[in-house]
C-alpha cells in the first residue's frame, strides 16, 4: 500500500535511549504496518556511528520520506545524508523522537507520544526548513560553545555511564560545570547578512561564558536559549552570556532560559545574521547537534529551505 508520501523509510538508532530505541522501533514498524502495510514502509537500524548519514545519502527514488527514530544526533545524521544528495532528490524529513533531548523534535512541533508522532507523519504537513553549515558539517538546530558546550558534553559522558536521562541529568551537569569549570573565552564574531542593516555586517569582540548558534529556539532539553528563533527565516540567532557572573547567578540565568526568560538579562546578548565567522583566543567545548567538534576558527554559514520537514504543528 503506497502512502501520500511514496515509501517511509525509518531510520532508527537501536542503541538510543540505552537501548530503548530497539524496541521503540519495533513498535513503529508495527504500527505502520498497521497503518500503511508491509509494503509501505522500510525500518532501517543503524549499526555504528555514522551509519544514519551513508543509509539518508543511499535511499531509492521510491521513498518519499525518511523518518529519523532517535535523538538529535542521529537527526543531524540523517540531515547530514539527505544534504549529500541533490536539493530535487532529498526526500521529506521525519522525526519520531526517542533521544534525551529531542530539541528538534520540539522545533518540529512532534509528539513525544509514539502513536501520535506517527500519525502526524501520516498526515504529511510538511514545510521548508534551514540547514546550518560549519567548517563544511551541516547541523539543524544547535551549534554551541562553552558553558552549554561542556554541559552537553559531559551530560552525555554522564547518561553513558549512569544509564540515565531527562532534564535533571542536564541539570546536575551544569550545576558542576558552573561551580567548578565557569570559564571565560574571548572570541571576535563577524556576522553578515544582519537583518535591517546597513552595511549588513557587525563585528564583536568580547569575552563569553558561552555562545550559542540556534536554527531552532531550543538545546539540552528544551531550554529556550533564543525564544524567537525560526525554523525557516534563512537566519542564525546567535546568543552569548558575557562576565561578570558568579556562580549562583550564572545558575540564575540558566534557570531562566529553560522558560525564555533570560532574554532581558544584562549579561545575555543576542544577535541575527545569516553567515559568521568565529575566532576562539582558545579552543572552547564545543558542540553540533549534540557532538563533539574541536577548533578555534569556525565558519558558519545558513542554507535557507534546505529540507523539506513534516511539522507537528
Amino acid at each position: 500500500m503506497a502512502t501520500r508520501c511514496g515509501t517511509i523509510a525509518i531510520i532508527a538508532n537501536p542503541a538510543a535511549q540505552n537501548g530503548r530505541g530497539a524496541w521503540t522501533a519495533v513498535e513503529a514498524a508495527s504500527l505502520l504496518r498497521a497503518k500503511v502495510g508491509e509494503g509501505g514502509f522500510k525500518l532501517l537500524l543503524t549499526e555504528r556511528a555514522g551509519h544514519a548519514t551513508a543509509l539518508a545519502a543511499q535511499l531509492g527514488p521510491e521513498v518519499g520520506a525518511v523518518v529519523a527514530l532517535g535523538g538529535d544526533g542521529l537527526i543531524n545524521e540523517v540531515a547530514c545524508g539527505l544534504m549529500e544528495r541533490d536539493a530535487d532528490e532529498r526526500p521529506v524529513l521525519g522525526v519520531i523522537p526517542a533521544g534525551s533531548g529531542n530539541d528538534y523534535a520540539a522545533t518540529l512541533g512532534m509528539a513525544s507520544s509514539l502513536p501520535a508522532a506517527i500519525d502526524q507523519i501520516l498526515a504529511f504537513r510538511t514545510g521548508p526548513a534551514d540547514v546550518g553549515r560549519v567548517n563544511g558539517h551541516y547541523f539543524v538546530e544547535t551549534l554551541s560553545f562553552g558553558l552549554d558546550a561542556a554541559i552537553a558534553l559531559d551530560t552525555v559522558e554522564r547518561r553513558v555511564r549512569t544509564g540515565r536521562a531527562g532534564t535533571r541529568l542536564y541539570l546536575e551537569s551544569a550545576v558542576d560545570q558552573l561551580f567548578h569549570h565557569l570559564n571565560i573565552y574571548d572570541f571576535t564574531a563577524r556576522f553578515e547578512g544582519v537583518p535591517n542593516a546597513e552595511p549588513d555586517v557587525r563585528t564583536v569582540e568580547a569575552a563569553a561564558y558561552l555562545l550559542a548558534v540556534q536554527i531552532g529556539p531550543t538545546y539540552g532539553g528544551h531550554f529556550r536559549i533564543t525564544p524567537d528563533a525560526a525554523l525557516d527565516d534563512g537566519l542564525f540567532d546567535v546568543c552569548w552570556a558575557v562576565p561578570e557572573l558568579a556562580p549562583r547567578r550564572a545558575l540564575a540565568v540558566l534557570l531562566a532560559a529553560r522558560f525564555g526568560r533570560h532574554t532581558g538579562n544584562k549579561h545575555i546578548h543576542f544577535q541575527r545574521s545569516r553567515a559568521l565567522t568565529l575566532d576562539f583566543d582558545q579552543e572552547p567545548p564545543a558542540q553540533i547537534d549534540g557532538e563533539k567538534i574541536t577548533g578555534t576558527h569556525f565558519a558558519i554559514d545558513c542554507i535557507p529551505h534546505a529540507l523539506t520537514v513534516v511539522l507537528g504543528h
